[in-house]
């Protein structure tokens, strides 16, 4: 019987292992037994790799590979395989008399999903004391989004992100609420431990550059107590991004594509060309303007009715200015001779009594022409996603790599983005005690952003599709011969969309490289040192160009071009030092120190001129123009740094009471001198109550852990330079010359400091009945003070504004997250992931106290985003007692009667003015919520997610009573003297009558959108096996199916559109925002995915 010499290798606790060192063991070659076997996953069937196989009572292990499958060798049959996993349950087999052991893990709802990324490390979510959401790869990969923020709507309980339908535009995001009016309400993004610079007019990496593909998992940090380690940057929450690595076992490839056909759900009913010329008609007669209107100008009373008469309708609406458009109305009559003589028909007794003559004309309103402006500015979208990528890794190493390709075609003609990203990331670790590793990521993109006007605050659309709304219906836009017709319908400020369709470009190109290192000493196994480098470099490029044949809607003019150039760079350097013991088997002291820095540098330049001589160099040959100079030109540069110090500290007594500790001592160089410092403490504190007495032996509670938190975050976003006092530069003509001179423009304020977020979190989390129902309940309060906000100074002071720190905000909420498993039979699966969500936000406190600041339209209680007005009161009706009260308003000047819009007189003094305007919602909601429900059967994957926001006011939804102006809904309840009871006041135009039309623009936005339904398939390992593919699966999904909703909705708005549909003029005009918000996007999408 001989003896043989075997390697083992130290494992720690947490089942990963040390570099092997030689031992002796004494094994008897007679009795040596090899088990083999193939472990899967109960989630989904598939392959487990990375599974840790220890024979017990020894350091002897191996770990399975990308197929799931294992071989060891023991020293006899009383041999125990011990097989752990994180986020599976531990599983221990006694060999005995086989040499195969293969199963199924389950997953250990014990651990609940085990492992978290948190600030500058992770933890057991068991083990965590602040507020995270973690949203999974799979769920990221359920929609076919441009960047990792769209994916998060409804996925994560409080977290509000915007939709922007533009391709290539990513929306905002808000966690728990606004909190400065001026500075930044962004989250902070961390990219594998690197902070993503983009604040201060420098934006060094974009999440644009990110294949979401590419993400592992997302964290949100929500608290102060999870986001105060972050300091100044962590004000508004922080979103930690990690991204894919390789595995432990064989290389494996995996493709995926994806292939999307987008297109707009019309959600209005919008007119068509008779429907428009008879509003339009009715509003002309309601004012006096069409007909016989002698002895009935007693706007008191009803109009006299008249009757469709083509040579008026000429003569009213001003339809000569474009014959062609002219033409479509008058198909709605029959014609003797077209244009010359209409054909005929008797009036009845009733029709002569109302002064009509003997012969009229014989209309029918269906007959006008209707012309579909939105097929002319849109196109089938088609969307194309692929990505390569590749995984590998050894014991002491890891490699990942992947190339990504996504191409949209935007709906409308003139939107479109383009995108291929890299990333390559590795790591090595050559000893016990050293690991280094690396990661670049790199993307270059293209955007046309479509039309955009050079006066974006003028009232109009500011898209195409919105723009083609605008037309009228019964104009069209080009000539017999195919010439465009500048001004459809002769109105000649309104311009034809399609003249701008390949005659003005706004492209938007980026390339960016986001470029991180690190290295790890460990000193012990408790002990370790960090070093994190991150460098991020972004160039981006914008041009502007008009052809001969563009319109000039937003004062845009033929024949310009313009170019831009921004080159961005930032580097964040990082030194941790980890510390991690436990002592006496029941006190676990964890500690990390930080020392960061950070600088940030932004270069621009920009020109532009008119009069350019050779369209087709587009923006690339500025010299190419008559003027013989540029119109404008101009470089620019910024610069900042960020330094900080951070300690946390960890403690866990008996894996039962846990504590969290940090502080954070943060230099920012954009303040004041004497106020660039300041310190930002948090701590947060947790009791698992199922590992005590009294609960642990309750077999229906997993987890019960009741949890508390306290930090202060701080915002410095304010532009660099502010502090100081900065000059304008102006123009001025000396002694008949051009020159140049300085003014002051801010006044200094060396005492400008840091805003501050305090912010309280109570929570609980909680597991039951073996892990079939688990979630958490936050409450929180969150005031921010010293708001950094600009107060005007008289002129003169020589200054315009002067920063400072004033007023203060509150955010107040509650949020729940829930997830349950419904169904779990065998084969069968159903699963319900819900969030709820919400919060109050409120002014406090502002320049002056408690006094609003109406110009500024800021309310002291209210959101800071509200909107103020009159108070709508319906109606004023043909009664004695509304006549009685319109004559008293009237004599004030007002111009009041029945049909027109009532406002309330809120101080009773007959005048409607300015002060009886008062705050009469708010765009943010009361509550929103997402509800997603997966049923799995075998091979098959059905997958339904909602998500809801209710409790919003929404600007929008007034109709349209035609004229020159066009944009309008079909609508039929409108107030007359025969229908008092109309929703709407009485079509009018032309007579001097007062409507205040805004006090009914503000109505219920609340909705619930169907995001996705989907169902997917794994095609079985039998039979994929033989074509030697690891995986396959398909995918088939409808985005954005339904839209149900309040008053918004039903008036044919989407009100998840938020592109600055809000903004007004001085005049209280809506502006009109950067998108149609009378669309619903829609896509098929089918995906396939394959590992080889």
């Amino acid at each position: 019987m001989g003896n043989a010499m075997a390697f083992t290798a130290n494992v720690y606790e947490n089942g990963s292992f040390l570099p092997p060192f030689m031992e002796v063991e004494k094994i008897d070659q007679n009795r040596q037994i090899t088990v083999s076997g193939q472990i899967l996953s109960s989630d989904d069937n598939l392959p487990l790799p990375g599974v840790n196989v220890q024979i017990k009572g020894t350091s002897t292990g191996t770990v399975t590979d990308m197929d799931g499958r294992y071989s060891i060798t023991v020293a006899d049959e009383n041999a125990v395989l011990v097989f752990t996993s994180i986020g599976f349950t531990r599983i221990e087999r006694r060999v005995g008399n086989s040499n195969n052991i293969s199963f199924t893990m389950e997953a250990d709802m014990q651990q609940l999903g085990e492992v978290v990324v948190v600030g500058y490390g992770s933890q057991k979510k068991s083990d965590l004391t602040g507020a995270i959401v973690s949203v999974g790869a799979e769920t990221i990969r359920e929609r076919p989004v441009t960047n990792i923020v769209q994916a998060l709507q409804g996925n994560a309980a409080g977290v509000h992100v915007n939709t922007n339908m533009r391709p290539g535009e990513v929306p905002a995001v808000r966690i728990r609420g606004n909190r400065s009016i001026n500075a930044s309400n962004d989250p902070l993004y961390v990219v594998d431990g690197i902070p993503i610079v983009a604040q201060l007019g420098v934006t060094s990496f974009s999440l644009n550059d990110i294949n979401p593909n590419d993400i592992e998992s997302i964290e949100i940090l929500k608290d102060a107590s999870a986001t105060a380690i972050y300091g100044s940057r962590g004000a508004n929450g922080v979103i930690l991004v990690t991204t894919k690595k390789g595995q432990k076992g064989q290389v494996k490839v995996d493709y995926s594509t994806t292939f999307s056909m987008d297109s707009y759900k019309n959600l209005t009913d919008w007119m068509t060309g008779g429907q428009y010329v008879d509003i339009w008609r009715r509003s002309l007669i309601n004012g006096r303007l069409y007909g016989n209107t002698e002895g009935a100008q007693d706007l008191n009373t009803q109009a006299r009715p008249w009757y469709p008469d083509p040579f008026l309708d000429q003569q009213v609406m001003g339809l000569g200015q474009d014959p062609i458009a002219r033409d479509g109305v008058w198909a709605g009559y029959e014609w003797e001779e077209f244009g010359v003589t209409p054909r005929t028909r008797p009036t009845t007794e009733a029709e002569r009594a109302l002064g009509w003559p003997e012969q009229i004309p014989i209309y029918n309103p269906e007959n006008v022409r209707t012309h579909n402006w939105q097929d002319d500015v849109t196109r089938q979208g088609i969307t194309q996603i692929h990505q390569l990528s590749l995984s590998a890794g050894t014991e002491n190493s890891r490699l990942y790599v992947s190339f990504g390709y996504f191409d949209q075609k935007g709906v409308q003609q003139d939107q479109d983005f383009q995108r291929y990203t890299l990333n390559l990331n590795g790591d090595v670790t050559p000893n016990k005690w050293l690991s280094i590793g690396t990661s670049v990521m790199g993307s270059f993109s293209q955007q046309n952003f479509g039309f955009m006007g050079p006066n974006t605050s003028n009232t109009g659309s500011k898209d195409l599709f919105s723009r083609a709304n605008d037309q009228f219906p019964f104009a069209v836009p080009r000539d017999e011969q195919g010439n465009f017709i500048r001004n459809p319908g002769g109105n000649l400020n309104l311009w034809n969309p399609l003249m701008d369709i390949g005659n003005a470009l706004n492209e938007r190109r980026a390339s960016a490289i986001m470029a991180n290192m690190f290295a790890e000493v460990s000193f012990t196994p408790w002990l370790k040192y960090r070093l994190n480098f991150g460098g991020q470099m972004r160039n981006f490029r914008n041009g502007s160009w008009t052809g001969p044949g563009s319109s000039n809607h937003l004062t845009l003019r033929p024949n310009t071009a313009g170019m831009s150039r921004d080159e961005n760079f930032s580097w964040v350097a990082e030194n941790l030092l980890f510390f991690d013991k436990t002592f006496a088997d029941v006190h676990t002291v964890g500690m990390t120190l930080l020392q960061s820095a950070q600088y940030s540098r932004r270069e621009g330049m920009a020109m532009n001129v008119s009069n350019t001589i050779v369209p087709a160099s587009l923006w690339y040959d500025l010299n190419s123009n008559s003027v013989g100079r540029p119109d404008g030109y101009g470089s620019s540069f910024t610069e900042n740094t960020l330094q900080s110090w951070m300690v946390r500290v960890n403690y866990s007594l008996m894996d039962r009471y846990l504590l969290t500790a940090s502080g954070r001592y943060d230099g920012a160089s954009v303040l004041a001198p004497g106020q660039k410092w300041d310190f930002f403490p948090s701590f947060s504190v947790a009791w698992k109550m199922q590992e005590e007495g009294f609960l642990r032996d309750v077999a229906w509670i997993d987890e019960l852990k009741p949890r508390l938190g306290y930090g202060v975050t701080g915002n410095s976003s304010v532009n660099p330079y502010t502090t100081t006092g900065p000059l304008s530069r102006n123009p001025y003509i000396f002694g008949g010359q051009p020159a140049f001179g300085f003014l002051p423009q801010l006044a200094q304020n060396p005492e400008l400091g840091w805003e501050k977020t305090a912010q309280w979190n109570v929570g609980i989390d909680f597991a039951t009945l073996g892990g079939r129902v688990m979630g958490s309940f936050e409450a929180y309060d969150m005031t921010t003070t010293g708001l950094i906000f600009g107060r005007s100074l008289p002129a003169v002071t020589g200054y315009v504004q002067k920063f400072e720190n004033i007023g203060s905000t509150r955010n107040r909420g509650i949020e729940l997250t829930l997830s349950t498993i419904n169904v779990d039979r065998g084969d069968l699966t159903w699963q319900t992931d819900f969030n709820f969500g919400m919060n109050r936000e409120q002014i406090v406190e502002l320049v002056n106290g408690a006094e609003d600041m109406i110009a500024n339209n800021l309310f002291i209680g209210h959101p800071i985003h509200s909107f103020f007005d009159f108070e709508n009161a319906g109606i004023w009706q043909n009664t004695p007692e509304d006549i009685a009260e319109m004559s008293r308003f009237n004599e004030n000047g007002h111009r009041f009667y029945p049909g027109t819009v009532r406002v309330v007189d809120q101080n009773g003094d007959y005048r409607i003015d300015s002060d009886d305007r008062l705050v009469v919602g708010s765009m943010q909601p009361r509550w929103t919520g997402g509800i997603t429900n997966t049923v799995r059967y075998k091979n098959w994957t059905f997958s339904t997610m909602a998500y809801a926001r209710v409790g919003q006011t929404y600007m929008g939804g007034f109709p349209h009573y035609g004229g020159n102006w066009p944009s309008g809904r079909y609508e039929t309840d409108f107030w007359d003297f025969d229908n008092p009871g109309g929703r709407w006041p009485m079509p009018t135009m032309g007579a001097n009558v007062e409507n205040i039309g805004s006090a009914m623009q503000f109505n219920d936005g609340s909705f619930v959108a169907i995001r996705h339904i989907s169902l997917g398939y794994d095609f079985p390992r039998s039979i994929i096996q033989r074509a030697r593919m690891a995986s396959l699966g398909i995918n088939v999904q409808v985005v954005n199916p339904f839209l149900f909703g309040g008053d918004v909705v039903r008036l044919g708005l989407n009100p998840d559109d938020n592109t600055a549909w809000e903004n007004r003029n001085a005049s209280g005009d809506p502006l009109g925002g950067m998108n149609s918000n009378t669309i619903l996007p829609q896509s098929l999408v089918i995906t396939l995915r394959a590992g080889f």
